[in-house]
Order: C-alpha cells, then structure tokens, then sequence
C-alpha cells in the first residue's frame, strides 16, 4: 500500500534532517582525525620545548592522535606565532604562546596581525620562574647587596640575557625599574652562553628562567638571589620572590599556554581543552613538569584571558621606557 504523498514527503524530510543531524555529530566527534601540529616557537631542548613536548605526549594519548612538536624559532616567537595566526582555524595547528607574545607589541611596531588578539586561548599549561642570578664565588649573597653595589656604581655592572626583549632581558629590567638601578644589557644568542660567561666570571649577573639555572645551582656554581612568582617554586624554595624583596610587577614567570587561530570553533577548543585539563592532572606529567622546574596552571580559558590582562598592566610602564623596536 503507497502512503499519501505528504506523509511520503515528510518521512522524507524527516530522514533528510535525522541524517544531516548525525552527521554533524560525526564530523565533530571526528576531531581530531589526523595529526595536529604544536608550533614551539623557540629552539629544541629549551625550556618551552621541552614543557611542551611532555605536554604533547600526554595530549596525543588523550586525544588518539598525535601531536607533532615544531619548532620554528626566531625573532622572539614572532616567526611561530605569526605562522599559527596565519593558518587555517582548524584545529590542526596551534601554538605553545606565553609571555613573549605580551611583550612583541612594542618590539615589532609594523605587524599585520595581533600576537594577542589573533589567537583564541586552549589553555595556560605550566608557569617557569625567571630568575636573577649570580656566580656563586662572587661577593654578592643577597639581591639587597646587588642593588647596593651598582648603586655605589651606578652603571659600573652588567648583566647578561638571552637576547634583546626577551624574558631574561626584561626580567633584569624590572630589577632596574624597580630597584632604581643601572645594570648594564649584554645581550647573547641564548642563555646557554649567558651562563658559561657567569660562571666564568665575564659578566657578574644574568637573568634566566629556573629551568636554565638550576642545574648549576644544584651544582654550586650559580647563586639565585630572586625569583618571579606569588610563591616560591618547589624546586628553590629557599630563593625568595621578588615580590617579598620589595620588587612589585614581576609576578609572572615564563608562563606557557596552548592558543589556536582566532576563529577556530568552539568544539575544537574544548576538545583540546578537556585534553589538556586531563593531562595536567596525570601524576606523571606533574613529576616531569616539576623536574623542569615548572608548575602547572590553570587550564581554564578565562585564567588565560586574566593573565594575559595582568602582565599587559605589570609590564606596560616599563616596556614603554625601553627601546625596544626593531622595525
């Protein structure tokens, strides 16, 4: 027996709905159904590379898929940054952005893109405190004698850093700010030759992320006056803050968080934040995050936006005295 047609036609349409429905459920259940590629933009086996990779393995698990690590380093983070702002919102390309991506507004004054406002935020990852340091055989014990020194000298000491508008630098430019000090920059092509030069006496004090330090600390070569952060890290916890030395604005270490193209859906960034949540929760994650020195955060992406809108405001005042500029 043949249905009357409207009965025919909306079996149909009803059909018609029901498989466009399940469909869309499918294509967003699928994500991630290939490889996803984690843009480092900084050079392998440094801090960020390699929170990021501890990272990426635990994610991949998680997720089914893998996440391939790229590093693209160069110009401060800006030649991975701008690839990720640049690619195509999908899911399939994201970043490992942190603190750098505050600071490259006022060193690049002609981009075409935001390093802040072009990225949607997954989630902040780990916090890695920056350090003020000093060679451990030198007369310096406390950041308080420090500040003496060069006061008695105004300009007479320097201080050695990853590079120009770095976090290492602008650490130690905060000291300066704050302290009313006169340390002079010598910038170097990474921290590593930064801290053969303090040990061997070349420059008196250095500013480095713990990560970097530690190692020659544990060893009795280095000596840590400081350390950014609301609280002492377990890795140092004998180092007092900056903040408990008087020093505001440098409550912010060398943070890390995961951030996609500004347009990327909403499904897609759950995804990968329920991912990430999962493994900064998973024990073993902790320990390899902890033996670099570095504490995971938050990985709500309001806590991103808030910390993205502290250091803007911390780091304002003293970014705009400081030429900075390159083009």
């Amino acid at each position: 027996m043949k249905l009357p047609v409207i009965f025919r036609r909306s079996a149909a349409a009803l059909a018609l709905g029901l498989c466009s429905c399940l469909c869309t459920n499918w294509a967003l259940a699928a994500y991630p159904d290939q490889p996803i590629k984690l843009i480092v933009p900084f050079p392998a086996a440094g801090s960020t590379d390699l929170v990021a990779r501890a990272v990426a393995a635990e994610m991949s698990t998680l997720l089914g898929q893998t996440i391939i690590v790229d590093n693209r380093a160069g110009a401060g983070s800006l030649i991975g940054s701008e690839l990720v702002a640049k690619a195509p919102a999908d899911g399939y390309t994201i970043l490992m952005a942190g603190l750098t991506n505050v600071f490259l507004p006022y060193i690049h004054k002609n981009l075409n893109w935001n390093p802040i406002d072009d990225f949607a935020p997954v989630g902040l990852v780990a916090d890695l405190p920056n350090v003020i340091a000093v060679n451990a055989a030198g007369p310096y014990k406390t950041l308080a004698d420090l500040v003496k020194a060069d006061k008695a000298k105004p300009g007479s000491m320097s201080f050695g850093s990853a590079g120009v508008a770095t976090p290492s630098h602008l650490v130690c430019e905060m000291v300066n700010h704050k302290s009313d000090i006169k340390l002079v920059h010598v910038p170097y092509k990474g921290n590593a030759p930064a801290v053969q030069d303090l040990m061997a006496g070349h420059i008196p004090v250095m500013c480095n992320n713990l990560g970097g330090t530690l190692p020659f600390m544990t060893s009795g070569k280095i000596r840590i006056l400081a350390q950014t952060g609301k609280s002492r890290s377990a890795a140092v916890p004998d180092v007092p803050t900056f903040a408990e030395l008087g020093i505001s604005g440098l409550d912010a270490g060398l943070w890390m968080g995961l951030v996609a193209p500004k347009s990327t859906s909403k499904e897609v960034l759950n995804t990968l934040n329920h991912a990430l949540a999962k493994a900064l929760a998973l024990p073993a994650l902790k320990e390899k995050l902890a033996k670099l020195g570095a504490s995971p955060l938050s990985s709500a992406p309001a806590a991103f936006t808030e910390r993205v809108l502290a250091d803007k405001k911390a780091w304002d005042p003293v970014l705009k005295t400081l030429d900075l500029k390159t083009n």
